[in-house]
């Protein structure tokens, strides 16, 4: 059974550089960052159920199947209109298929000094810039799909509000999957450079447009300057069930700035989401907080390192999972203090919320720290509905599936009540409110 599975994983890799020859091979500024991609994700080598935060993931799975590079798909401005959030009405970047489509974007309502242009032409414009910044990231990661993503994104987009840039309009990134065949590999690539004393709020939608399978691969980049703030909310609550999904999220933070991240999943066939936060200077502040609402067959898992480098830097961390049927969930998360990081603060919980006999949830949260003067705490549950909560809503003439709906909605509230965007916040409620129909 070894031998199958490590014939599986080579296949799968030999596919996946038969993927980065296509994506290498249009000649663009970002082949030398592709090429080291690949060898670091060479390096670090496909998971196996020996890598401890994938020993949850159903790889075998994964391993057996043969994904390819979606064909391009034709859509107007009035295909996109429908899934712009009223809100953010002019501030808004479109992927199709993983590739940023400048044509389906709107930036009327951002401030003009804003940057914003694909990622092979900013590196033509800010070599140096990132180029550095790129390499410091290749180095220090450590997830092998997100080091894949590195090498074989579609047209990405990079974002950089300059210094003192106050960005008033919240702006939406649209993620738009349209595969008529099945096993398409999808790899959309973001990089936001937030300058000093700047601020933005962001939101992401994925918006499914047809029935094919597909893999989706994503990653996002922070890199938060002094006393910058970023606020930045994920909704995927539209992925469909025979989907794998990864996410990435990356952020470094500089001195006193402020980093907030919401995520809200109802998971996939396999939905998994890598967090790696670097508090790298003193004064810096992260709060990530998630909600996962299960049902059927679906699995999310979370994996977080808070890195903490640096001293005077607080983290907050709050995730809840609502399963049913026979979903699956598993929380890994690590608060990592190094001996400069005195005086921090940090808190990791993880929640989770069973309403089936068959549905399970792992949670290992931990803390490794090497500095001494230190706050830091973490939690962990795994329960049923209080029961007097429950018969005390029966009491009350409610019927069964309305009262554990409440249940449920009071339990994701305190997470969705951090969602800032009126109509997002309202969708993510109703979903609360009608998880069991």
């Amino acid at each position: 059974m070894m031998t199958q599975d490590c014939s599986q994983a080579d296949d799968f890799r030999m596919m996946l550089e038969k993927i980065y020859e296509l994506a290498s091979g249009n000649g663009d500024s970002l082949q030398k960052a592709r090429k080291k991609s690949l060898e670091h994700f060479l390096a670090i080598g496909l998971p196996t159920k020996r890598t401890e935060v994938y020993q949850y993931v159903r790889l075998r799975q994964l391993f057996s199947k043969k994904y390819s590079v979606p064909s391009s798909i034709n859509l107007s401005e009035s295909d996109i209109s429908a899934y712009v959030y009223p809100e953010c009405q002019g501030a808004y970047f479109t992927f199709v298929n993983g590739e940023y489509r400048e044509d389906l974007s709107s930036s009327e309502k951002i401030p003009e000094n804003v940057v914003v242009m694909d990622l092979a032409e900013a590196t033509r414009t800010y070599g140096a810039f990132l180029s550095n910044n790129r390499e410091k990231a290749i180095q220090e990661e450590v997830d092998a799909f997100a080091a894949l993503n590195g090498a074989i994104h579609a047209k990405g987009l990079f974002l950089y509000i300059p210094p003192n840039t106050i960005v008033e309009q919240p702006v939406q990134f649209i993620h738009i999957v349209n595969t008529p065949d099945d096993l398409s590999m999808i790899t959309p690539r973001i990089q936001v450079f937030a300058g000093k004393s700047s601020e933005i709020t962001l939101y992401s939608s994925l918006e499914l447009l047809s029935d094919g399978e597909c893999l989706i691969n994503r990653l996002i980049d922070f890199s938060l300057e002094e006393n910058s703030k970023v606020l930045y909310t994920e909704d995927v609550t539209n992925q469909r069930e025979g989907n794998w999904h990864f996410d990435a999220v990356r952020a470094d933070l500089k001195r006193n700035s402020r980093f907030q991240s919401i995520n809200i999943n109802e998971g996939s066939y396999t939905y998994r989401n890598d967090y790696h936060v670097i508090l790298s200077q003193e004064g810096s502040s992260a709060e990530l907080d998630g909600v996962w609402m299960l049902y059927d067959k679906r699995e999310s898992h979370i994996n977080v390192l808070m890195d903490h480098r640096a001293p005077n830097c607080n983290s907050r961390q709050l995730f809840k999972g609502v399963l049913r049927d026979v979903s699956k969930s598993s929380f890994e998360g690590k608060i990592f203090v190094r001996q400069a990081a005195q005086k921090t603060d940090a808190f990791q919980l993880n929640n989770n919320l069973l309403l089936s006999e068959r549905a399970h949830a792992d949670s290992k949260p931990n803390l490794e720290i090497f500095a001494d003067d230190v706050k830091a705490s973490h939690g962990s549950t795994v329960g049923r509905p209080d029961r007097e909560q429950f018969f005390y809503l029966l009491s009350r003439g409610l019927s069964p599936m309305i009262a554990t709906n409440l249940l449920v909605f009071a339990y994701c509230q305190e997470v969705i009540n951090r969602i800032r965007l009126p109509s997002l916040a309202k969708k993510l409620t109703d979903k609360a409110q009608n998880y069991i129909r």
